[in-house]
């Protein structure tokens, strides 16, 4: 399995942070929207790259929310238990 880059730890965080708390996935504009400002061709990318790498699939049954998560990401919690899915962790060098 290959190391992720920034962005797409940040995209596979958010994607099963939200899943948790929402029980569906995010769609790709509201991925950007938390995370990159809108940027939906940074969080298309870091899909791709995903899914190429076994850690994604697009999910055949579902029209509305195309994404499942394979191989969920450790995602951080508030003191209530909430996911903290919208927060970028420190990558130390």
């Amino acid at each position: 399995m290959t190391c992720l880059r920034t962005a797409e730890a940040d995209v596979l965080r958010f994607i099963t942070g939200f899943e948790m708390k929402h029980g569906r996935c995010p769609s790709t504009a509201e991925v950007a929207e938390v995370q990159f400002d809108g940027d939906t061709m940074t969080v298309a990318g870091a899909i791709g790259s995903l899914i190429s790498q076994g850690r994604l699939r697009r999910a055949l049954h579902s029209r509305e929310r195309k994404l499942q998560v394979l191989q969920p990401m450790p995602v951080p919690r508030a003191p209530d238990g909430e996911p903290l899915h919208f927060v970028r962790l420190a990558v130390l060098p």
